[in-house]
Parts: structure tokens; C-alpha cells; sequence
């Protein structure tokens, strides 16, 4: 994490608290982290404040301090009265405004949205991470839209743009078997490496009440995203989900089918290859889909 932290106006902000949450659980003096980052700061425009890193060090000690154990889906009630639940949720929550959810992100972006794309890819993926970003029917292909975060990262910052969505999870990088059995693909279920996220959104329920819900609900919410339109994409941490049976059992059936799906979530959004919304993308309509409310997932794997 140390050696992959980008210049400070290159999304050094969101990288820091990554370094920062290594540290403080590998057991680290929080001075010895602090040292750690700012000898591995790389130059940029800018010189990075102290007080940065001291902020991002102190943020993912209370992460570690108020962090829930590890949720388990096997745990989560089974809804029998969706509405009713529903509206539980819903009268728990204090916020349904956008800028008290901006107030509230672990993250505080001060980039604008054109800027999303490299801060969301650098918060979420891991260099290596094979990643899908394009438009929702077309072919993968490597090195097209199919290329590792890194690259991505290099794309964006050279002023590239790219198609509105992006699959929630990283692929193999080799071909699969279609669902319907009519050739392979490189972008399908059959094609996930790593079963990190899934994703919620709901198609009739408004927007107050959307942030009502993701501010109440209790699961392990690491990024909100605007769609642009009219919903907002929730992405979900997932722990212990290492194949497509534990998906099948845990989430699919489990997660979605007896809880989310009741409460009105769209049933489309069950699967480990599912298109969301990529941050950062200027829609046709002139609205721009991006970050709402952001929070650095629990590192997956490396070292500090």
C-alpha cells in the first residue's frame, strides 16, 4: 500500500487512509505510520500536509475502535412483511439530503465529480484487479474495456474516458461458459475472481427515502453511488464469500431472497457480475453519476 500511493493531486487523499487502516491493524505505533506514509509520499504539485495523514491515521483508528464484528448473512433476519420493515428502516434514519449524506462520508472528497473515477477505482480495487468499465451489452476485451485498476488509473488521468458502467467485481481475465450457453464471455458470472461487493438499488422508491434507507440499514455499505438518474447504487462488502456456491447460498438466496428483495430491492441486482454505475460519467441527460458517501473497504490482501 505504501509503495502504491499516487502524488498528492492524484488521488493521494483516499490512499492514505488504506496505508493508514494496515497500520492500525497490523498493531503499528500510530507514529510509525505516519512516518511510513510520508516517507513513501511520491512528489506532486503540491506538498501534502501533515495534518492529512495525522486526520486519515486518526480516522482508521476509530474504524478499528467502533468496526462491527464480522457480519454474517446466516444472521440476518429472515422479512416476512417487506413494507413494514421497510418503513422501519426508513424511521430510523435522521438524514434524506444529499449534502447531510455528503457530511457523513468516512471519505470526505473535495475533488469534483469528473475526478470520481480515479478516487473510486483507487478506494475499492487493488492495482492488479482485473476490471470491466464500458457500455452495458458490449463484448470484454482485454486490454479494451477489460484492463487491470492500474491502468484504468493511467487511462483517466490521461484524460480517457470511458463507458457508464463497471462490473462490481474483479475478473479472471479468462473465458467462461454464457448463462445461456450460446458461446463464452470474459465478462460474466462464470468469470469473477474475487467476490468482494454486491450491489442494491431500489426502482420505486424515492430518492428522500433511498438515503433514509442507506443511512439505516445495517449492513456493511462501503460506497454510495448516484446513478444520475433517479436511484442510488449501494455497494456492499462481502466477507467469506470464496465461490459461486457461497454466492448462490449466502447471497443469493440468503441476502437478496429473504431479506433485500422483500424490502423492495430490485431482484436484478443478485448476481457477482453486475453492471453499477461508474462514478465520474457525464450522462446524456447532462446529470453526472457520482460518489455520494464513501467509506475504504477492510484491506483484502498485501501488506502495509
Amino acid at each position: 500500500k505504501l509503495q502504491n500511493i499516487p502524488a498528492p493531486g492524484a488521488g493521494c487523499h483516499v490512499a492514505l487512509l488504506g496505508a493508514a487502516n494496515l497500520g492500525i491493524m497490523a498493531g503499528l505505533p500510530e507514529q510509525q505510520i505516519f512516518e511510513d506514509i510520508r516517507a513513501n509520499i511520491p512528489l506532486g504539485d503540491r506538498r501534502l500536509p501533515d495534518r492529512e495523514i495525522s486526520d486519515a491515521i486518526k480516522k482508521a483508528v476509530y474504524d478499528k475502535d467502533n468496526m462491527v464484528s464480522e457480519w454474517r448473512y446466516k444472521s440476518a433476519p429472515v422479512i416476512n412483511n417487506g413494507n413494514a420493515a421497510l418503513q422501519r428502516i426508513l424511521d430510523q434514519s435522521k438524514i434524506s439530503e444529499e449534502v447531510d449524506l455528503w457530511e457523513k462520508s468516512p471519505i470526505r472528497f473535495d475533488w469534483q465529480p469528473e475526478d470520481d473515477p480515479v478516487n473510486f477505482l483507487l478506494a475499492m480495487f487493488e492495482p492488479s484487479d482485473l476490471i470491466f468499465i464500458g457500455e452495458r451489452l458490449e463484448p470484454g476485451i482485454i486490454g479494451q474495456n477489460i484492463r487491470t485498476m492500474a491502468r484504468w488509473i493511467e487511462f483517466f488521468q490521461s484524460g480517457g474516458k470511458a463507458g457508464p458502467f463497471i462490473i462490481i467485481n474483479p475478473l479472471t481475465g479468462k473465458s467462461a461458459q454464457k448463462k445461456n450457453g450460446d458461446g463464452e464471455t470474459l465478462r460474466g458470472d462464470g468469470n469473477i475472481k474475487s467476490f468482494r461487493y454486491c450491489l442494491a438499488e431500489f426502482d420505486n422508491l424515492n430518492r428522500d427515502d433511498q438515503i433514509r434507507f442507506w443511512t439505516a440499514v445495517k449492513l456493511p455499505v462501503v460506497c454510495l453511488v448516484d446513478s444520475g438518474g433517479k436511484s442510488i447504487h449501494g455497494w456492499i462488502k462481502l466477507t467469506d464469500i470464496n465461490s459461486a456456491d457461497d454466492w448462490q447460498r449466502e447471497i443469493r438466496q440468503k441476502l437478496y431472497e429473504q431479506g433485500l428483495i422483500p424490502l423492495g430491492v430490485d431482484s436484478a441486482c443478485s448476481n457477482p457480475s453486475r453492471l453499477s454505475r461508474l462514478p465520474g460519467h457525464l450522462r446524456d441527460t447532462g446529470n453526472f453519476q457520482k460518489i455520494l458517501w464513501l467509506a475504504a473497504p477492510e484491506i483484502r490482501s498485501g501488506n502495509q
